[in-house]
């Protein structure tokens, strides 16, 4: 359990006005994006995707999160915050709702808790500032790589341990990489011939995240070497 977790339940979780959110559905909706920010959630179990759409009706995903992990944190702030995202369930999952004003109280006298939360934060901005290289600097079939690698860290593997399945369609996964659909499918057929993932409907499933992680060095490496070499 990681620190943030941890403080959390100690701090927290126990209180009254905490809501444990059971059993929900795949596209259940937590909350939406520029709805008012009344409290912040952590994930016991599942997967929740973060989607921002823009006035165009462009649509990203902006990260995935799972087990011990916190979404809605706009509700931390001070003025009338509002949810930048829409926070929708892609697996079964149960999270907890904790309102803000509980959140703020707590804080003013717990300084594990703070800290948990300050280390978290920062870690969520280099993982935005992660993203943000990897759309600029790699091309999609490294950022496919990438992402098969991290979701993979997030799942169980599978009772017969053939790998680990990603309940995402890929759709969802161009919305993620910031790619076409087309494209995103035509990488990962070409990704399937080569044994580093299978396609189903609605599921990815990554036989070997480490086969997938060597991938990726792989291609960063060659990108370094070609790159050297036409200077």
């Amino acid at each position: 359990m990681n620190s943030l977790a941890t403080a959390m339940r100690s701090a927290l979780l126990s209180a009254p006005e905490v809501t444990r959110l059971s059993s929900l559905r795949r596209s259940t909706s937590l909350f939406s994006q520029d709805q008012a920010a009344d409290s912040v959630y952590l994930i016991e179990e599942g997967l929740v995707k973060l989607t921002r759409v823009n006035r165009r009706g462009d649509r990203i995903i902006l990260t995935i999160r799972g087990p011990e992990e916190l979404v809605g944190e706009e509700a931390l702030a001070e003025t009338r915050p509002t949810y930048y995202t829409e926070a929708e369930v892609l697996t079964a999952a149960t999270i907890f709702r904790v309102p803000r004003g509980l959140v703020h109280r707590t804080l003013l006298n717990n300084p594990e808790l703070t800290t948990a939360l300050v280390n978290y934060l920062v870690e969520r901005r280099l993982a935005l500032a992660e993203k943000v290289e990897l759309l600029c600097l790699h091309d999609v079939e490294y950022r496919i790589l990438h992402y098969l690698a991290e979701l993979s860290a997030l799942v169980k593997p599978l009772a017969d341990g053939d790998g680990f399945q990603i309940p995402i369609t890929q759709l969802e996964l161009a919305d993620l990489i910031g790619a076409t659909r087309e494209t995103t499918s035509t990488t990962l057929n070409q990704l399937e011939r080569r044994g580093l993932v299978k396609l189903s409907r609605r599921m990815l499933t990554v036989p070997s995240p480490h086969a997938v992680r060597g991938a990726a060095m792989a291609k960063t490496e060659h990108e370094s070497v070609a790159t050297g070499s036409s200077a």
